[in-house]
């Protein structure tokens, strides 16, 4: 395995650092979250740069990346403001890989280039006020109708569903099936009657709202059916490995830019007759922080390699999530001490990371879950030497 990113990803960093420097600075991100304002423009301009085809086949209009190319772009676009990352990823990294896996053609050719172009987002609409974690136990159903699905029932925490243009619903199909048998996909029309959408208000990215969706009567046609009935369960379950690995990707983002903002301040800042970066405390602090943020980088590209390779990655990908995500906890607390009250000012992005990073250990399926999925893969492993 190659630890270093080559010419090619460290480009493609670089260009990406410098776009959000340009197009997406502190002040823009911190006044799009305050006033609540969708970061329209700023999406538009990312599709044009063509982030929004990494998922994307050629065919369709995109331009496909290998995994640890998308934990690149996840990291930089996390890096630049939660608002963008929740827009983003929801639709090009879980709804749009889901469709050109699991979709029939007449379903990609509608959806994947639109995707690719920015003009289409899909919202994920997985959870339900009693089904989160356990998703087999969803309640919102969809019952055939002729040509159509007619669904009734509620979701939450379905980020960005007030400014998308579908809805990727996990639908119960089946009531009769036990647990996930019954569960389904549909891909809804937001502007269909009989939607209605609610913002909640949330600690960080208001920007892009997170929101609680109701179903009540909406008719579906039966064509946006993604894959078969009820394999809906099988299907989530197979794209969650990959966005748990970008999760922690989006967390190294995070990581990254409260260091760089740590590291330029302890180095210009003078207390004692020097930068504070030469006073052992604060100078551990940041070697800390480096070491966490190296650590959980390296972890999550070899949870990426393995996608690329095709191979098995459950672990590997809870792995990933749950070192990553707590590092970053870690390292943006470790960076405000190192800022001290300036780290507190809303003119700079310390206390915007600080914010946004807490999701990320309940994102993808809380840390606690993924050490249930670690344990129960060790379990049914005969061999104690599991890495190889």
């Amino acid at each position: 395995m190659d630890f270093e990113l080559g010419e090619e990803r460290r480009a493609l960093r670089q260009t990406l650092r410098s776009f959000f420097q340009r197009e997406a600075p502190t002040a823009e991100i911190s006044r799009l979250d305050r006033e609540a304002i969708f970061p329209r423009e700023i999406y538009n301009k990312m599709a044009e740069l063509g982030l929004c085809g990494i998922t994307i086949p050629e065919q369709y209009g995109g331009n496909p990346m290998d995994e640890i190319s998308r934990c690149v772009v996840m990291e930089e676009i996390a890096r630049a403001g939660g608002c963008l990352i929740y827009a983003f990823a929801p639709s090009v990294a879980f709804c749009g890989v889901g469709i050109e896996r699991y979709g029939s053609e007449e379903q990609k050719e509608k959806f994947l280039p639109g995707i690719a172009s920015g003009k289409i987002r899909i919202a994920m609409g997985l959870s339900e006020p009693n089904s989160g974690s356990d998703l087999a136990s969803l309640a919102t159903s969809a019952v055939r109708d002729g040509d159509n699905y007619l669904i009734n029932g509620q979701k939450i925490w379905t980020t960005g569903a007030d400014t998308a243009e579908y809805i990727m619903a996990f639908v119960r199909t089946d009531r009769e099936a036990p647990g996930h048998r019954g569960l389904s996909i549909l891909l809804v029309d937001r502007t269909t009657p009989g939607i209605s959408v609610r913002p909640i208000p949330k600690l960080a990215a208001q920007a892009t709202h997170t929101c609680e969706v109701f179903f009540d009567n909406v008719v579906v046609p039966a064509a946006n059916l993604l894959g078969p009935v009820g394999g809906g369960a099988k299907m989530i379950f197979s794209l969650l490995d990959a966005e748990r690995v970008y999760v922690a990707a989006q967390a190294c983002g995070i990581a990254q830019g409260a260091f760089e903002q740590a590291l330029t301040y302890a180095k210009q800042r003078k207390q004692f007759g020097t930068e504070i970066i030469n006073l052992q405390a604060v100078g551990h602090m940041l070697a800390e922080i480096a070491s966490e943020i190296q650590a959980s980088r390296l972890v999550c590209w070899h949870a990426a390699w393995r996608l690329d390779q095709g191979l098995s990655c459950s672990t590997e990908a809870s792995i990933a999530k749950i070192v990553a995500t707590e590092a970053t906890t870690r390292c943006i607390g470790k960076a405000m001490q190192v800022m001290g009250g300036y780290s507190y000012a809303l003119e700079f992005p310390l206390e915007r990371f600080w914010r946004e990073t807490k999701l990320y250990e309940i994102a993808g399926g809380t840390n606690q879950i993924q050490r249930n999925i670690i344990v129960k893969n060790l379990l049914a492993r005969d061999d104690i030497d599991y890495f190889p």
